[in-house]
């Protein structure tokens, strides 16, 4: 920890010299204000939150000026092996769907990763994403900042075939509000592919960083899920331990052993479980 604050000290410094440390220690207070000085509240669909959560203004701050300078690893490399276990999972389950031509939306796309790899595929890409993507004239390779710039134009677009997200709902303030904006887009029979932290196991071990079930705010996430809010939705449950500081990952048998949770659910169980709300 300590060793990523200094890190963070000399990127501001070769960024903006001592006026650029004054803004780092300054931006510093605003994360520690906006998480870490809250508490956690269970929700009974099945994931703990941030209580009270940030207002969209303090999540639009974090983001834009702050997020990936603690994740600057991502962004300089246009592919991870998460990215390469992805596809590989994705093959073995919705293989039908990987097709020429399908439609897949990377939603919080960060450094793009899958998204180049689904392009080579010939697949049509759209990411979704405030920060910058490279694309290098990539055809059939889409840009949007929020969800809602697509929706703008989505009458151009056919409907999505694979909605994809990783490690990006657990900073999203309201998952139901997610689940209903992305339910507009999908096609009847689209697939949606999301994974999480893992928040709730027996098995908590020194090196474990997720929060939630431990009662601890963990970064700047916001919803520390558990496979209970999956099961409402009659998503298939997939559990995985992260190995190798993120170059291997293994599927366990339960929640207990599981670094992360991978879920795919039907557009239609989307569907039929929003009307609830």
């Amino acid at each position: 920890m300590a060793l990523d604050k200094l890190r963070k000290y000399l990127f501001h410094l070769r960024k903006g010299g001592i006026k650029g440390i004054i803004k780092f220690i300054k931006l510093n207070k605003f994360e520690e204000k906006i998480f870490r000085k809250k508490k956690l509240k269970w929700n009974s669909l099945g994931y703990w939150q941030v209580d009270p959560m940030p207002t969209e203004d303090e999540l639009l701050k974090f983001y834009s000026q702050i997020y990936w300078v603690s994740n600057q690893y991502y962004k300089s490399n246009l592919l991870i092996p998460r990215d390469l276990d992805h596809v590989f999972f994705l093959e073995n389950r919705i293989s039908n769907k990987m097709i020429k031509n399908s439609n897949f939306m990377n939603f919080g796309a960060g450094h793009g990763g899958i998204s180049y790899l689904m392009a080579a595929k010939k697949m049509n890409v759209i990411n979704i994403e405030p920060s910058t993507i490279f694309s290098a004239n990539i055809e059939n390779f889409s840009n949007f900042n929020k969800i809602e710039n697509f929706f703008e134009v989505s009458n151009d677009y056919p409907k999505i075939d694979i909605l994809y997200s990783s490690h990006v709902v657990e900073h999203l303030a309201d998952p139901i509000n997610f689940f209903k904006k992305i339910s507009k887009i999908l096609d009847k029979d689209a697939k949606v592919f999301i994974e999480v932290p893992n928040c709730r196991k027996s098995n908590i071990t020194k090196d474990y960083v997720e929060g939630g079930c431990d009662g601890k705010i963990t970064g700047s996430h916001l919803v520390y899920f558990t496979k209970d809010f999956f099961e409402n939705l009659n998503s298939k449950i997939y559990f995985f331990k992260e190995q190798e500081s993120g170059n291997k990952y293994t599927e366990v048998d339960n929640e207990d052993e599981a670094d992360c949770i991978r879920v795919i659910i039907t557009a239609e169980n989307i569907k039929n479980w929003i009307k609830k709300f």
